[in-house]
């Protein structure tokens, strides 16, 4: 027994002084670290004169004491670093692969990493190689094994491997539907398939996706019906909406003939009979109905404004001996009515022209309480009364025939329905009406007096608008550099107006 309890006694101690070895070379490890902290077993995230790094348990040096920050290793043993707030990428096992000088660098996907510089955007491989150069604005996650890049406003598609499969030359690419996507090119649509290849042309003014192999298109106006080579269906499509309306005789055969075009009669021969029928071309009111709603400008509506005037430094200031023409804002309203409008398309269903015709009534309200706090030189657009009565009320209007021209921008959704809309133009104004009004007290009771036709308001004018909104809302204004009075006929005053108006569809 005494043999074997030396052996148990050796074996413990060799195993102790193991353990006294491992402890004293894990301390000698780390007493050249300020600190350290386990990321995982084995790996440690490790501070030294206020920077940080990563090393093994054996000692190892993976990411050097030269980083600000060190993240815990993520998809495939990668470590991103930070280093005066740009970031680079360690490897546990092939160390560095890239250095900190990027703005961002994002995971690794199927051997890809999507990284920005300078604010611009490429592609890496697990190596750290450059695939794709980072001058793009911006770079979609892989689809289809392409990707989707933006560069200076234009889109296109990359392969994984860098190559182009669609040229940056789009403005906008939709996403794919029944193998083909739609694509703006220069105000003008087309499609593109899969491979990249524009295989119907980009020429139309609008076009919708493909559904049963048909897909609805608009060309100069006209609405048409291509296949998915872009070829014409109009003529089948017809043809078969004729057979099924049409009622045929028992007799009749599928191997039939037919002649004629749109707007003449049209010739059917059979092998018992002929038929003859005359089929109406589209009437103009529906083509124009069709244009109408392929690009329906917002000009049209009812509006409700404040409104006021500023002074030739931009300024809501009145002159000197005016002071009495300060409005009340609350109770100085804008009345606006646009009914009549036509647009007319420049660019697609996203940008046009819009013409109208409205009125536009301004009300301007005024804190007076006797005729004595008008000077001399206002007096001469108000109503004679007396200096001892009351004043309840007092304002000066206007009533002006509007002719608006403005160019609007639409940003539509994918299912083209009520688009955002930004539009800005010129306005021109006809003087129809002007009028002082005065509501006052005296010892006979309450008194309502007018003047009209206010002596020194221009009779023309004109100014600028814009509206901005959604759907059947927007917010709008108006200024007008033309002053309120003629030059020397009253001061020099500019009006404008901020408001809503509920558009006309």
């Amino acid at each position: 027994m005494k043999p074997l309890f030396a052996l148990i006694i050796l074996f413990l101690l060799l195993g102790a002084n193991g353990n006294v070895h491992a402890q004293t070379d894990s301390t000698r490890v780390f007493q050249q670290y300020d600190r350290h902290w386990e990321m995982r077993p084995g790996l440690y995230r490790v501070l030294k004169e206020g920077l940080t790094g990563v090393i093994k348990a054996s000692g190892q040096v993976v990411v050097p004491c030269r980083f600000d920050q060190v993240w815990n290793p993520g998809n495939h043993n990668y470590i991103r670093v930070l280093l005066n707030t740009k970031t680079g990428l360690y490897h546990l096992e092939k160390g560095l692969i890239l250095p900190a000088e990027y703005d961002q660098i994002w995971e690794f996907e199927e051997g890809l990493a999507k990284v920005m510089k300078n604010r611009r955007f490429g592609l890496v491989n697990s190596e750290g190689l450059m695939v794709v150069p980072y001058e793009y604005n911006h770079i979609w996650p892989r689809n289809k094994n392409q990707f989707k890049v933006l560069k200076d406003g234009l889109f296109g598609f990359l392969a994984p491997d860098g190559t182009t499969i669609v040229p940056v030359i789009y403005q906008q690419i939709w996403d794919y539907h029944n193998d083909r996507a739609r694509v703006l090119r220069e105000g003008k649509m087309g499609f593109i398939d899969e491979s990249g290849n524009e295989v119907i042309p980009a020429i139309y003014d609008q076009v919708w996706e493909f559904e049963d192999n048909q897909a609805r298109v608009l060309l100069n106006g006209q609405q048409m019906v291509i296949d998915p080579n872009g070829r014409n269906l109009n003529v089948e499509t017809a043809a078969k909406t004729s057979k099924a309306t049409t009622s045929t005789p028992p007799n009749a055969t599928v191997d039939t003939l037919q002649f004629g075009q749109e707007g003449k009669p049209r010739i059917r021969i059979n092998r018992d009979y002929i038929e003859i029928t005359h089929k109406e071309p589209p009437s103009k009111n529906k083509t124009k109905a069709f244009r109408k709603h392929s690009f329906n400008t917002h000009l049209s509506g009812f509006g409700l404004a404040s409104n006021g005037y500023l002074d030739s430094d931009g300024k809501e200031q009145l002159p000197a001996g005016y002071e009495f023409m300060d409005p009340i804002q609350r109770k100085s309203l804008e009345v606006s009515f646009y009914p009549v409008e036509e647009s007319v398309a420049l660019l697609g269903n996203w940008f046009g022209l819009a013409f109208g015709l409205g009125l536009q009534y301004n009300n301007y309200r005024f804190d007076l309480n006797n005729a004595t706090e008008i000077p001399e030189m206002g007096q001469s657009w108000f109503p004679e009364i007396s200096e001892e009565a009351s004043l309840t009320k007092s304002k000066l209007t206007t009533l002006y025939l509007n002719a608006p021209v403005l160019a609007e921008l639409q940003i539509r959704n994918r299912y083209n329905r009520q688009p955002l809309f930004i539009a800005g133009g010129v306005v021109g104004g006809l003087k129809l009406q002007s009028h002082t009004k005065m509501v006052y007290l005296d010892d006979e009771g309450s008194h309502k007096r007018k003047m009209k036709d206010i002596s020194g308001i221009p009779s023309l004018r004109y100014g600028f608008m814009a509206k901005a909104g959604y759907g059947s809302l927007s917010l709008y204004g108006t200024y007008y550099p033309v002053s309120l009075f003629d030059t020397n006929q009253g001061p020099e005053l500019f009006p404008y107006s901020v408001g809503l108006m509920i558009n006309f569809d």
